[in-house]
């Protein structure tokens, strides 16, 4: 494991783990490696749900209404276990029904899940909204693993060398896909962002559905009240949106996790350079991608 920092011409710093040709955050734990292999053997219980995505993309938003609609109710479960950063005999002694979660592209994930032993939800937004939203959070948190300015944030992120959970937005996008279309085994629900903020309650029937759990139209609509952006942000400012485990990055790991939760932030983010750069990139790497993926960017 190297632990890298790079800095550009303009004084911009960005700090990552690279591990077998990889780049991985700074706080995954160990040597990289060794947490690899624990999470790739790991035991998996046939009621167990793991959440996938990219950094920025929903992720405590559709693990809380997930959680609540997994466990019957309406509690505020705070920052999902996440396994490339914790404890793996702590996840392994949660009680079940467990909902844990990764940022990891998908050749680093449980070999269970891949075999179908457990449920997947896996989360994709639109590559320039999560771009700026995780440009605002390394912003704000202590201790961030960048340091500059937006220019040179989007360089790093627009290339292989960027703070990931296994590869940049590209490569974990492609492999995710590329395995939904080749592995028939894995159990598997795929989720946009965009159409979570279209129409929540739709989705929330989705996951209901996938979970194969018998709540009532009653209780979903109160999921989807609950779970409203605006609550989440308010129950994250409470004692359950603390975290031991990210005391070092925010206030009680009390991570700034909520910004806006809109589509299109990006338009007041990027300049009009910035995006032609951004679209020239997006379609450079992924021109060789199994399949389609379209976005919705408004």
């Amino acid at each position: 494991m190297e632990l890298v920092e790079k800095t550009d011409d303009h004084g911009n710093t960005i700090i990552f783990k690279r591990c077998i040709g990889r780049t991985f955050g700074r706080d995954t734990r160990g040597n990289v490696k060794d947490q690899l292999d624990k999470i790739a053997s790991f035991q998996t219980r046939p009621d167990d749900v793991l959440l996938c995505t990219f950094p920025r993309s929903g992720t405590h938003w559709v693990y809380n209404m997930a959680r609540m609609i997994q466990t019957g109710t309406l509690q505020y479960s705070g920052t999902p276990e996440m396994m490339e950063y914790q404890d793996i005999s702590i996840i392994d002694r949660m009680g079940s029904p467990r909902m844990f979660h990764t940022h990891l592209s998908y050749p680093f994930i449980p070999k269970a899940a891949m075999e179908g032993q457990l449920k997947i939800i896996y989360v994709l937004r639109n590559p320039k909204d999560a771009a700026c939203s995780y440009f605002t959070f390394q912003s704000k948190i202590k201790n961030s693993y960048y340091s500059g300015n937006m220019e040179g944030y989007l360089d790093a992120f627009l290339s292989e060398e960027f703070i990931g959970s296994g590869g940049s937005w590209f490569t974990h996008t492609k492999e995710w896909n590329s395995a939904m279309a080749a592995n028939p085994d894995l159990n598997i629900s795929f989720l946009r962002f965009e159409d979570l903020k279209k129409d929540l309650y739709r989705n929330i029937l989705r996951i209901a559905d996938f979970l194969k759990v018998d709540r009532d139209e009653k209780f979903l609509k109160k999921v989807e009240e609950t779970a409203s952006f605006d609550n989440l942000k308010k129950e994250h400012t409470s004692i359950a949106g603390e975290s031991e485990l990210w005391k070092h990055l925010g206030d009680n790991g009390r991570m700034p996790i909520y910004k806006k939760g809109i589509v299109g932030e990006w338009k007041n983010m990027l300049t009009v350079a910035q995006n032609e750069k951004f679209d020239r990139v997006y379609k450079e790497k992924m021109r060789d991608m199994t399949g389609e993926i379209s976005f919705d960017y408004n």
